[in-house]
C-alpha cells in the first residue's frame, strides 16, 4: 500500500511538472529585425515578458484560451487593420502548442503626447429600424472626421461598449463606419455586444464580438499611459428571469493583477470598461463581483482614469480623501450614449446631453478633456433655460460635463455677480419637449426623460430680463453663456 501510495504521489508530480511544461513561444521583433525586449505577453489570464532577445514562452490551456495578446509597449505602433487593433494571434482550435509572433514598427515620434476621442454606446440596430445606425453613420461618425483632421497628434479611439444593440450580424456596419474616420480604434464590450440568448455561459456568449472584434481584455501603452481594457459584464445567468451582474470573474482579475506586475508604477492608468468600475453618481459600487480585489491591484498607482459608458448619461467624478473612498487618485468619468437616446438617436440624450463625445489631451501626465457636441463647436458646454421655459421663477442651466473640481456657476446680473447657481436635479426641458414628438409607444417606453446630474438653478433678481453664467472648468477654461427673457 505504502508503494502505491509513493507511485502515485510521483505520478501526480510528474504531471503537475509536465503541466508546467511551456506550450506556448514566440518572438517579437521590430520591422527591422531587431528583437523587442521586455513586452508583455498574455493569454488573457497568465502574462510573461520577452527576454533580450524578444522571445518568450507561456504556458496556457489552449482548449480555454482564444487569444496571444501583446500589450504593445510605448515606443511601437499600435498594430491595426482598417482602424482595428490587432495586437493578437487567434488561437486555432484542436492544438496542443502554438507559436505566435509579432512584429513591431517603431514610432517615428514620440506618443507621451497624444490625443483620444471617447464615446458610449452607439448601440447599432440595422439601417431603418431606430435610426441609431443613421445616426451614427450621418451625425456622430461625420463629427469625428471633422475633429479627427484638426488634430496634429497622434490620435485613437476608444469605444465603451454596446457598439450594437443585440443584433450580432451588423458589428460590420460599426467597422465600415468606424474605419471611415482613419484612426486606430480600441473597443470594448458592453451587455448588448453579447449573445443574449446564451444564458448559461457568458464565454459562448463573446463568441459574435470576439469574431469581429477581438479579445474582450487586453492592454496597450501609449505615451507614458498604461491603458487597460477590460470585460466588467457578468452573463452567468441561471434562466433569462435574471439579468446580467457587473464586477470581474476571478480569471479577469487574475490577469489584471497580472497584467499590472509589469507596469511602473508612476505610469498613469486609464481603465476602460463599458459599466462603471468605481463611481457612480455620488457611491462606489462596492457590490460589483470582485471590487475588494481589482481596486486593491489599482492603489499604488498615481493616477487612475475609469471610463465607462453603459448608463447614458454623462457623470464625472474625482475621488476626495475626505470621502473615504478605496481609491484617493481615482477619476471616473461616465459618458452617454454617442447617438442620442435609446431607440430614439435623435439630438439630445435623455438627460439633455447632446449627441456627442469626449476629446481627451494626454500631453505626459497632464489629463484634460471636453466633451464636444455634434454640430457644435468646444465652447458649447453648457445650455440655459429661462423662468418661461422651467416653468417656475428659476432659470436653470444644463452643464454636461461638469464635475466637482469645477468652480461654482456663478450668476451675472449688469455685470455685476449676484450669486451662485445651486446644483438641481431636474429634466432637461428640451429633452421633454423632443420627448413629447414621439408617438412610438416602444419608442417612449426606452426614451423617457430622466433628471440630470448636471442641472443648475437660481432665481434671478426682481425685474431682471436677461444674466449671464460663468463657469471655470477643472483645467481653468471659463465657459460664459447670456439668457435673457
Amino acid at each position: 500500500m505504502k508503494r502505491f501510495t509513493l507511485l502515485f504521489a510521483m505520478l501526480v508530480a510528474a504531471c503537475a511538472v509536465y503541466a508546467q511544461i511551456p506550450n506556448v513561444s514566440g518572438r517579437v521583433t521590430s520591422t527591422d529585425g531587431s528583437p523587442v525586449a521586455g513586452a508583455v505577453v498574455s493569454d488573457g489570464l497568465n502574462c510573461t515578458q520577452t527576454d533580450s532577445d524578444g522571445r518568450y514562452t507561456l504556458t496556457s490551456d489552449l482548449e480555454n484560451r482564444h487569444f496571444i495578446m501583446l500589450s504593445v509597449p510605448a515606443e511601437y505602433e499600435i498594430p491595426a487593420r482598417h482602424s482595428l487593433p490587432i495586437p493578437f494571434k487567434r488561437i486555432p482550435r484542436y492544438v496542443e502548442t502554438f507559436t505566435a509572433d509579432f512584429v513591431l514598427e517603431p514610432r517615428k515620434e514620440s506618443s507621451d503626447h497624444h490625443t483620444l476621442i471617447v464615446q458610449g454606446d452607439p448601440q447599432i440596430k440595422d439601417f431603418f429600424w431606430d435610426n441609431s445606425a443613421e445616426a451614427y453613420r450621418d451625425v456622430v461618425i461625420p463629427d469625428i472626421i471633422k475633429t479627427r483632421k484638426s488634430i496634429a497628434t497622434p490620435c485613437y479611439g476608444i469605444e465603451l461598449g454596446d457598439v450594437i444593440y443585440n443584433e450580432l450580424t451588423v458589428y460590420p456596419v460599426y467597422l465600415h463606419n468606424t474605419d471611415r474616420v482613419n484612426m486606430v480604434t480600441f473597443n470594448v464590450i458592453g451587455n448588448h455586444d453579447h449573445d443574449q440568448t446564451t444564458l448559461l455561459k457568458d464565454s459562448l456568449g463573446t463568441m459574435h464580438y470576439e469574431m469581429h472584434l477581438g479579445p474582450t481584455c487586453y492592454s496597450a501603452n501609449i505615451g507614458r499611459v498604461h491603458y487597460i481594457f477590460i470585460d466588467d459584464i457578468l452573463y452567468d445567468r441561471k434562466d433569462a428571469k435574471e439579468s446580467y451582474r457587473h464586477g470581474l470573474y476571478d480569471e479577469t482579475v487574475h490577469w489584471l493583477i497580472e497584467d499590472l506586475k509589469y507596469v511602473p508604477k508612476d505610469k498613469i492608468i486609464m481603465i476602460c470598461a463599458h459599466a462603471q468600475m468605481f463611481n457612480k453618481k455620488t457611491t462606489m459600487v462596492r457590490r460589483n463581483k470582485n471590487f475588494a480585489a481589482y481596486s486593491k491591484a489599482l492603489l499604488d498607482f498615481k493616477y487612475v482614469y475609469s471610463w465607462a459608458g453603459h448608463n447614458h448619461h454623462t457623470y464625472l467624478y474625482t475621488s476626495e480623501p475626505e470621502r473615504n473612498y478605496d481609491i484617493d487618485n481615482l477619476t471616473s468619468i461616465t459618458v452617454t450614449k454617442s447617438t442620442g437616446a435609446l431607440r430614439l438617436n435623435r439630438l439630445l440624450n435623455n438627460d439633455g446631453t447632446p449627441q456627442g463625445y469626449f476629446v481627451v489631451d494626454v500631453d505626459g501626465e497632464e489629463v484634460s478633456w471636453y466633451y464636444l457636441c455634434c454640430g457644435k463647436d468646444r465652447n458649447y458646454q453648457m445650455k440655459f433655460f429661462p423662468p418661461a421655459r422651467t416653468g417656475g421663477e428659476y432659470v436653470m442651466a444644463n452643464i454636461w460635463a461638469h464635475d466637482n473640481k469645477w468652480g461654482a456657476v456663478e450668476w451675472w446680473e449688469n455685470g455685476v455677480k449676484v450669486g451662485q447657481m445651486e446644483a438641481h436635479d431636474a429634466l432637461d426641458p428640451d429633452y421633454v419637449d423632443l420627448y413629447a414628438t414621439v408617438t412610438n409607444k416602444t419608442t417612449r417606453k426606452y426614451c423617457k426623460p430622466v433628471n440630470s446630474f448636471h442641472m443648475f438653478r437660481i432665481k434671478p433678481s426682481e425685474g431682471i430680463r436677461e444674466g449671464e453664467v460663468r463657469v471655470t472648468d477643472r483645467f481653468g477654461n471659463l465657459y460664459t453663456q447670456k439668457v435673457s427673457w
